[in-house]
């Protein structure tokens, strides 16, 4: 019903509707667009490539100096220990959780060594041993109380 008043009301407009013709036509060529644009952004000449070149070695180093900083103050706070939960030791569980969950699952791997070295805890075999017994109640744990099981675990 809706489709027919549609028709309906649609009607005198399809009656009274010309065909529309253009006024003007336009022809395309095809042409050496670096001969025509020299000002364009894809046209670069010495000056401007050295500009780049010297941006992106900038930028490297840049990043180089970043990621030494950033691995700088990791060391640090790794051996100064920062208290029982430095942010060395949290940044570390938190990216390798996984892992260490499944070297703990496993009882050794060099992800939880890697983390009982940090926090000066014995890797021996019988703390590893203690560690893998108690992985039902590790794995469900915060990574501050995962970190305060495994002290008081060794």
């Amino acid at each position: 019903m809706k489709s027919l008043l549609f028709l309906l009301a649609l009607s005198p407009t399809l009656l009274v509707a010309k065909t529309v013709q253009p006024k003007k036509v336009m022809h395309a060529q095809d042409r050496d667009y670096h001969a025509h644009y020299s000002h364009s952004s894809n046209h670069q000449n010495v000056k401007e490539e050295i500009i780049s070149s010297s941006a992106d070695a900038t930028a490297q180093i840049s990043v180089t100096v970043t990621l030494q900083i950033s691995t700088d103050a990791l060391s640090e706070a790794t051996s100064q220990g920062g208290g029982s939960h430095s942010h060395a030791r949290l940044s570390y569980l938190d990216n390798n959780r996984i892992q260490i969950t499944e070297d703990i699952a496993k009882g050794e791997g060099e992800h939880l060594e890697t983390l009982l070295n940090m926090m000066h805890l014995r890797q021996d075999k019988k703390s590893l041993k203690k560690i893998q017994n108690s992985f039902d109640e590790l794995i469900y744990l915060s990574h501050n109380d995962f970190l305060d099981k495994l002290e008081s675990l060794i």
